[in-house]
């Protein structure tokens, strides 16, 4: 029970607006990206999907079985977001789209001189701090959407299909936010699960190395600074620059996580969960655990167990 946010579905194509059963497109074009809203509405299999751009997709209805880069078939689902290289074959099954309840998925496609760019002006103006250089990283392409990144998502389908006179340089702009969302979450994924074969120069391969041994006692940015060698302040700066989260923020969504794991053994409480997983406060626990998941740890408890004997 993964937490991910949800997009904003659709309203369907109608009449004589739906010219096909399968992978049925609108495209709204703009000067630097173009956003395509796919539909299907009957049971299909292996059917292919190529862009001459990178292009990030979306779920937003229903359930796909993608095809990508030789690798076994995944479920996506509404939630999640894949980003595939240009000139990549999707292959893609529909087990379970019918008229009544069709897949809808958005596939926005970006044109390489505005990922350049955008990437150039980050490592130009904004280095990282273990002399790595900002980049797209293919080998992360399918992850669930953390709030910011379904709100920039959300947002960019909203000025693609409206009418505003600026639309463009409403999209331009959100785009380079969009990217650089995707960036920050694939940095904080590649040192949170290759912290032991991490390269010598990312301080914070170590750091978050240091918090997952640690996370059920006492944390300090003090602590956290010193495992990276660097000043309380620049610290705090850098871990989210480049990671898109406070470390603050990273060490309450670890003992969430933590917190999770532990209820998902019957035998522990929610309040042995919260104290265990590092939290001193039963009630702040329960607070913060909702934020997080969108239901109380009782619930989510209760749930868990409930698809487990079903």
């Amino acid at each position: 029970m993964a937490n991910k946010n949800l997009l904003t579905p659709l309203n369907l194509s109608k009449g004589r607006e739906l010219m096909n059963l399968v992978e049925n497109r609108k495209a709204y074009t703009m000067n630097h990206c173009e956003l395509n809203i796919f539909e299907t509405y009957q049971r299909s299999e292996l059917v292919p999907l190529t862009f001459s751009d990178l292009v990030i997709t979306s779920m937003l209805r229903g359930k796909k079985v993608m095809h990508l880069f030789d690798k076994p078939g995944f479920d996506y689902l509404p939630g999640e977001t894949v980003i595939v290289p240009p000139n990549i074959t999707m292959t893609i099954d529909f087990p379970e789209a019918t008229a009544l309840q069709p897949s809808q998925c958005t596939a926005l496609a970006i044109a390489h001189a505005e990922i350049a760019s955008t990437i150039d002006f980050l490592n130009d103006n904004y280095p990282r701090e273990d002399n790595k250089a900002w980049r797209l990283n293919y080998n992360q392409f399918h992850f669930f959407n953390n709030y910011e990144l379904a709100q920039l998502i959300n947002k960019l389908i909203r000025i693609s299909t409206g009418d505003a006179l600026t639309k463009d340089i409403l999209a331009g702009l959100t785009l380079k936010e969009l990217l650089v969302r995707i960036m920050q979450m694939q940095n904080l994924h590649e040192v949170s699960e290759n912290t032991l074969i991490a390269d010598n120069n990312s301080r914070f391969a170590y750091v978050v190395d240091y918090i997952n041994n640690h996370i059920t006692g006492k944390l300090s940015i003090d602590a956290l600074s010193q495992v990276a060698f660097m000043s309380k302040a620049s610290f705090f700066r850098a871990f989210k620059h480049e990671m898109g989260i406070s470390p603050v923020d990273y060490i309450i969504k670890q003992r969430v996580n933590f917190a999770k794991q532990l209820m998902s053994n019957p035998y522990n409480s929610v309040s042995e969960a919260c104290f265990k997983a590092g939290f001193n406060n039963l009630n702040y626990f329960s607070r913060t655990f909702k934020k997080l998941e969108g239901i109380t740890p009782s619930t989510y408890k209760a749930q868990l167990h409930a698809t487990k004997f079903n």
